[in-house]
This record gives C-alpha cells, sequence and structure tokens, in this order.
C-alpha cells in the first residue's frame, strides 16, 4: 500500500463505514415498527400493544449503538488490517477467559468453562505466533476459531442474553465482532503465502 492511496483508502472506509450504519438502521427502524405494531395482547377484553414506547425506543437505541461500534470497528479494521485483526482477536480471547473463570465461580456446566478457557487460551497464543512469527498455521487457526466462535455465539445469543439479563442485540455484538475478526484476518493471507509478506 502506498503513501499516496492511504488517503483515499481511509476515505473509503469512512464511506463504508457510515453507508453501512445508515442503511442498516434505516431497515431496523421500519422493520422493527412492522414487528412491533403488528403484536398485540388482550387485557380486559381490550386489545392492546404488546410493546410500549419506551421499549420500542429502547430496543432501537441499543441496535443502533451495537451497529455503531460493528461500524466503527470495520473502520478501523479498513484501515489496519494486520493490527487491528490480531488485537481483537486477542481481546476476544481475553474475553473468552474472563468468561471461562465467571463460568466456573458460577458453577455453569463444566463443559462450557473447558472450551472457554481453552479457547481463550488458543486465541493468545495464536494471535501472538501469527502476529510477531508470521506463523501460518496459528494464523490459519485463529482465523477457524474466529469463524466457528462467530457462528456458534449468533446461534447462541438468546441464551447469553437469558444468562445475563440483557438485551438480545447488546450479545449480538459479540458474534460481530468475531465475524469483523474473521473477515480481517481472512484479508491478510498474502501475509502468509511463500513470497514475501505483504505490508497490510
Amino acid at each position: 500500500m502506498t503513501a499516496a492511496s492511504e488517503p483515499q483508502r481511509a476515505r473509503l472506509a469512512i464511506v463504508t463505514a457510515v453507508a453501512a450504519f445508515a442503511v442498516v438502521n434505516v431497515a431496523f427502524y421500519f422493520l422493527s415498527g412492522s414487528y412491533f405494531d403488528g403484536q398485540h395482547q388482550i387485557i380486559a377484553a381490550t386489545s392492546v400493544q404488546t410493546y410500549s414506547a419506551e421499549q420500542v425506543t429502547h430496543t432501537r437505541v441499543v441496535f443502533a449503538v451495537v451497529s455503531g461500534v460493528l461500524a466503527a470497528v470495520g473502520f478501523l479494521a479498513a484501515l489496519q488490517r494486520r493490527l487491528v485483526g490480531h488485537a481483537l482477536a486477542a481481546v476476544l480471547g481475553i474475553g473468552n477467559l474472563v468468561g471461562g473463570v465467571a463460568a466456573f465461580t458460577h458453577h455453569l456446566p463444566g463443559v462450557l468453562t473447558v472450551t472457554q478457557l481453552v479457547a481463550g487460551t488458543a486465541m493468545l497464543v495464536l494471535a501472538h505466533f501469527s502476529y510477531h512469527r508470521r506463523s501460518r498455521p496459528a494464523w490459519s487457526f485463529l482465523v477457524a476459531i474466529c469463524g466457528v466462535l462467530a457462528v456458534v455465539d449468533f446461534f447462541g445469543a438468546p441464551k447469553i442474553r437469558h444468562a445475563l439479563d440483557v438485551s438480545l442485540w447488546t450479545t449480538m455484538i459479540i458474534p460481530g465482532l468475531y465475524a469483523i475478526a474473521t473477515v480481517t484476518l481472512m484479508q491478510l493471507r498474502e501475509d502468509y503465502s511463500d513470497g514475501e509478506p505483504v505490508a497490510a
């Protein structure tokens, strides 16, 4: 990447992040409105809205915050793929370690505890070897782990929501970050080719 193309790359990242944020939130506003308007319950023989205006607003605000965070991380990843991709994987690995300790102290299933502790440790080790030593096996395993956890956490978001007692959209930030880490790391494949490493 030449110095002359850096401003162009930054502008493209900004436009992409802002456009994605705007399109997703406009679509969610109208789709959620259609959903909420169709939800009714019968109270004292009267049909009333299931969700209050405050609940609808709260859901939309939480979605905007989550999508904003993901757009911002995606923007940073577009500017510094190598650094952000590995840093994000490391942060998610630390999150797994914290989750594993929390699962152990709250007497949650042992499989969950071991999985999070092993995944967290592996992600930190793999991120180190991939970033500092440009190890192709470490990079490929790191991409695979992030990709698998993105899918697992996406479908497991309802259970995570119930366990943490937070909004569903709040828990969706986790698989979103895994997805960004996966895509960002995949874009570094030329760094791990047989030829001379290419700066991201």
